[in-house]
């Protein structure tokens, strides 16, 4: 009965963070709210693929999972932008209750009110996807089920292709039997290659447009901040209403951000959990390579950072410090959906 209370609670207040979401977009644009909030940056482009199918080259970055699925749900709500919010939200919904049980309540509270987890898991992209893909992961490998843990992760890397970067930090829990795991994610990684293959006669075309339509390159940190000051992306006369951005307000951002994740991370050490060293060293792997790169990745850092949830297992705040995330929360999260409708946020 307490298991269900609790999945009932972590329901009941992701549904009313999620209003922070709505509502701030309500009041500025009236009944047309829900139109602009479905159909803004990736979410149009998710919902052509699942209209139309790649029709452009650009399209092709995106994996067709989320495309699908949200075929599959016009089938019975026929409208795209409805389907691409509901898939969202189930595995928005999904997400924290496969977290609570693979770690503990707390976690799994702190995660879903996030700011950045709430936005992500409304508006209709593709994260939740992969990151219910992972968190089954962690849930079945806590489980010793080898088998489950590595389909949910090869499902992972179809929907999100970058996740592979932690594969080998599963070796950490599984050691020989890290063998038997990879074999679906590499048999997931094969299959990619061959779609792109039979869909543009390029394996390696999703790299190609990586690099010449999102300008996606490998640099040093000090090339990061760099390019965050003076690249093409943050010099734009970007405004969230009437609020204009200048290039440090992406740099202070994207700082803010990583300095959080990192230290979340760092503490896991300290955890006395059997799989902590597990969890550090994904969170790690997760984080790293976005130090590294340039392009929109590193515009998008706040929700790709989402990828090391298991650095929130090291979150131990109560009392004040709870109310605070909590307060600190419910004033970020109208700004940062502001932000994103308005002046892309991540």
């Amino acid at each position: 009965m307490a298991r269900i209370s609790n999945i009932i609670k972590l329901i009941i207040f992701l549904t009313l963070a999620k209003l922070l979401v709505f509502l701030p977009i309500y009041f500025i644009s009236g009944s047309n709210f829900f139109y602009l909030i479905t159909t803004k940056w990736d979410s149009i482009l998710f919902e052509t693929i699942a209209e139309y199918g790649y029709i452009k080259p650009c399209l092709f970055a995106f994996p067709p999972i989320y495309p699908l699925l949200i075929k599959l749900m016009y089938n019975i709500f026929n409208s795209y932008c409805i389907s691409a919010f509901l898939v969202t939200n189930i595995f928005g919904y999904l997400f924290p209750i496969i977290v609570y049980k693979t770690f503990n309540y707390k976690t799994s509270l702190l995660l879903e009110l996030f700011p950045v987890y709430i936005i992500y898991s409304t508006l209709p992209y593709s994260d939740v996807i992969y990151l219910t893909a992972v968190s089954l992961t962690f849930y079945f490998l806590k489980k010793e089920k080898i088998l489950p843990a590595s389909i949910a992760m090869g499902f992972a890397i179809a929907t999100f292709y970058s996740i592979a970067w932690t594969l080998p930090s599963f070796i950490i829990k599984l050691k020989k039997s890290f063998l038997k795991f990879i074999i679906i994610p590499l048999l997931s990684g094969f299959s990619i290659f061959v779609w792109y293959y039979l869909s543009t006669g390029d394996p390696f075309y999703y790299f190609k447009l990586e690099k010449i339509i999102w300008g996606v390159k490998l640099v040093t940190p000090l090339c990061q901040i760099n390019w965050l000051l003076n690249g093409w992306f943050t010099t734009q006369n970007w405004t969230i209403l009437s609020l204009s951005l200048s290039p440090i307000d992406w740099l202070v951002r994207n700082l803010g951000f990583e300095i959080f994740f990192i230290i979340l991370t760092i503490n896991i050490i300290r955890l006395r959990d059997d799989n902590k060293w597990l969890y550090f060293t994904y969170s790690i792997l997760a984080i790293s390579p976005l130090l590294f790169i340039i392009g929109t990745p590193a515009i998008s850092i706040p929700r790709i950072l989402l990828s090391a949830f298991p650095s929130f297992y090291s979150l131990k705040i109560e009392g004040i410090w709870l109310i605070l995330y909590i307060i600190i929360s419910i004033i970020l999260t109208p700004l940062f959906v502001l932000w994103q409708i308005y002046a892309f946020f991540s």
